[in-house]
């Protein structure tokens, strides 16, 4: 399931939070499905898939551009999150990543989280884990001018953490992701070849 002895092959690893260590997706779909749907803003699953890794005020401007209507992004975005931290306590868990690749290398392998959403709210779910000790450098989009598909998100990451970006190894869930990786020069794991994603809603 986790070829380690690869993973072992780069200095550092970045790994993105939603998805990848946290299984936050169902909170985030029924976040977004409360929110959109409260200010008319239409909601699928699969859109909501494809914009993974997309900040979220971002996917907001988005939607609300798709749709042609014109909404208080930030107003979205409160009720978006407030409904999220609500569900959070009762769906949070974490990836077979954590206890495969993140639990038996913490303090040998240089480790940060690189996360499309924004940095307090990636360590109020590194909390809910209690990983947020153990995973201290944490860079969200609010830490950068371009937040994913550019690469800046990551490359914040390793300079944080004093590596080189072609000496790290990045895992990752969404598309936007794996083209920041590459777009920053290092080698990706692409996580969702390791587990079946659960997104319950359609």
């Amino acid at each position: 399931m986790f070829d380690v002895n690869a993973y072992q092959n780069y200095a550092a690893w970045i790994f993105d939070l939603d998805g990848t260590l946290s299984n936050t997706l169902q909170a985030h779909d029924l976040a977004w499905q409360h929110a959109l749907t409260q200010f008319a803003i239409p909601f699928t699953s699969e859109r909501m898939q494809q914009l993974g890794g997309v900040p979220i005020p971002d996917t907001v401007e988005i939607l609300a551009d798709e749709a042609g209507i014109r909404v208080d992004v930030p107003a979205v975005v409160n009720v978006r999150d407030r409904r999220f931290y609500e569900l959070l306590p009762t769906t949070l868990s974490p990836t077979p990543l954590v206890a495969g690749v993140v639990l038996p290398f913490l303090g040998e392998k240089p480790m940060a989280v690189g996360t499309g959403c924004h940095t307090d709210m990636a360590r109020r779910i590194l909390a809910g884990l209690s990983l947020d000790h153990y995973l201290p450098v944490v860079v969200g989009a609010d830490q950068v001018i371009n937040p994913k598909p550019a690469p800046d998100t990551f490359l914040l990451a390793a300079e944080k953490l004093g590596v080189k970006p072609e000496r790290c190894l990045v895992f990752e869930d969404a598309d936007a992701g794996l083209k920041a990786a590459a777009a920053a020069g290092m080698a990706a794991v692409d996580v969702r070849k390791l587990w079946p994603v659960q997104r319950p809603l359609q």
